[in-house]
């Protein structure tokens, strides 16, 4: 793997770590309403749709970077090994 596609790779894992605390920063926002009792009784149905797609949003965002971060300790691994074989 070279250069630029470790760092592509990086930077991927970066972008879903932000979109992870751009969901969590709205769950949060959501829950301060809710406790400020700034929110409209008829907004409490879209805040608790918003809340649940947040979640969903979290929990695809945490497997992603799993996935990713696996991903990328395979092919370190690979590349470690093929430097260690003999030429």
């Amino acid at each position: 793997m070279g250069y630029e596609e470790k760092l592509e790779r990086m930077e991927l894992i970066d972008a879903v770590c932000d979109a992870g605390r751009l969901t969590r920063g709205l769950d949060q926002l959501l829950e301060s309403l809710a406790h400020a009792d700034q929110l409209d009784p008829l907004d409490v149905e879209g805040v608790l749709a918003l809340r649940s797609i947040s979640e969903r949003c979290a929990e695809r965002i945490d497997d992603a970077t799993r996935i990713l971060e696996a991903q990328n300790e395979a092919l370190y691994a690979e590349e470690r090994a093929e430097k260690q074989k003999p030429s």
